[in-house]
């Protein structure tokens, strides 16, 4: 997990960035202005849930489970 440390953190941070862009600024504005402030912010909650997952993500040459077995000789 340490090595995917800023995917966490820059997933959240974009999708934070996102919804405060939806929830909080394109109200305020109006016609095309806001338009395309919900529209920025969808992108980044996506981009952001989207980082997020490759965080998750494994590469092909982990073991999905490791089972360590004693041979006794």
């Amino acid at each position: 997990m340490k090595d995917k440390k800023a995917y966490w953190i820059g997933g959240t941070i974009t999708g934070l960035l996102g919804i405060g862009l939806v929830r909080l600024l394109a109200p305020e504005l109006d016609g095309v202005q806001g338009t395309v402030a919900v529209a920025a912010g969808y992108l980044l909650v996506i981009a952001g849930i989207t980082i997020v997952a490759r965080a998750t993500g494994r590469k092909g040459s982990e073991p999905f489970i490791t089972i360590k077995i004693e041979r006794k000789d």
